[in-house]
């Protein structure tokens, strides 16, 4: 993997490029892991999953890494309650604002 921080006015920019290696391993639905220390960054933990369609990205970060959140795509709060993620209920909003899961 190639890692490299740009630093601007800004802030700074991640750039991440897979190798071979690593693309093999999405393929294979494992997740990469990143550690941004290296580059000298605050602790941040980013995983790299790969995937066809969103259903299959977040199946796959669910599988790795437990239950995500609801995401409010009006205001951009979480929930991890699962009826609000089943259903797509912000309880900010107080109003139904997402699509409902199976």
């Amino acid at each position: 993997m190639i890692k490299a921080v740009i630093r601007d006015q800004k802030g700074p920019l991640v750039l991440l490029g897979l190798s071979g290696e690593n693309v093999t391993r999405l393929m294979a639905d494992e997740p990469i892991l990143v550690n941004l220390a290296e580059l000298h960054l605050p602790p941040l933990r980013i995983a790299l999953i790969g995937g066809r369609t969103t259903a299959d990205i977040v199946q796959q970060l669910e599988t790795h890494y437990g239950p995500l959140p609801f995401l409010c795509p009006r205001c951009r709060r979480s929930s991890h309650h699962p009826d609000d993620k089943r259903y797509g209920y912000c309880g900010h909003c107080h109003d139904y604002t997402g699509a409902p899961t199976p």
